[in-house]
């Protein structure tokens, strides 16, 4: 599946949706399971009993749609008390430990950001395209954050972007924001990127991701796409097939 992502500004055919119950305390509470399918592949999210939104699965599409909700323990990377290690859309901190998604100063001067599901919406576009949005908003500040998950059935593409609002009593400053935040789970992971220069843009080169932070960037601004394009292509466990 191939993941296409929107910069945003600093203000700013899917499976039927389901929900599995489970018995908690001997109340019966409500996991949202949300699948994003195209033809060949699927991402499934769920929004468990706190209401993290999280990444359960991501791969081959499962040919029984009630099976998703038995996968969210085998696609975690490890035992997580945070919650967070496989969440959807990565707030900084409060729980979190890892690289965030979004990173924001509130109007009170509070650095963290704690997003909770609040409902989704699906919309179909036409017999190929839909599009899925996805609420989040935190407990204690009037801020949200929109996912939006656009999908082209026939062509196994997703589409990712997301908006983000606040009514909050002053000035909420961004210092992150992310179009998406993809997690996967593999046994290694294979980066292809590309360089180039004038008349020779896009010569591929392939190396295997170490643990760490691997950054692609260029000193061109508009003209990014001389040196460093900004696309890139990531494959779990050997090295692609593509050039």
């Amino acid at each position: 599946m191939r993941f296409k992502t929107h910069s945003i500004p600093a203000y700013a055919s899917f499976a039927m949706l389901s929900a599995s119950i489970m018995l908690n305390t001997g109340k019966l509470v409500a996991q949202t399971i949300i699948p994003i399918e195209t033809q060949n592949n699927a991402l499934i999210l769920q929004a468990d009993t706190n209401k993290d939104l999280g990444t359960v699965y991501f791969g081959k599409k499962l040919s029984n749609t009630s099976e998703y909700g038995e996968v969210s323990g085998v696609f975690k990377q490890t035992p997580d008390y945070t919650g967070m290690l496989n969440s959807a859309y990565t707030a900084s901190g409060s729980r979190n430990l890892l690289e965030p998604a979004i990173t924001v100063t509130h109007a009170d001067g509070n650095n963290s950001l704690d997003l909770k599901y609040v409902s989704h919406d699906l919309k179909k576009v036409n017999d190929d395209v839909s599009l899925l949005s996805i609420v989040l908003k935190d407990p204690a500040y009037n801020f949200t954050v929109t996912l939006y998950y656009k999908t082209y059935y026939k062509e196994d593409v997703v589409e990712q972007w997301s908006s983000i609002k606040h009514n909050e009593k002053g000035n909420v400053t961004l210092h992150k924001y992310a179009s998406a935040n993809l997690h996967i789970k593999s046994a290694g992971y294979y980066l292809n990127q590309y360089h180039g220069d004038w008349a020779k843009e896009m010569q591929s080169e392939e190396s295997k991701l170490t643990h760490g932070i691997k950054t692609l960037d260029t000193k061109l601004g508009t003209r990014a796409n001389l040196f460093q394009p900004s696309v890139f292509m990531v494959s779990l466990n050997k090295p692609s097939n593509r050039r």
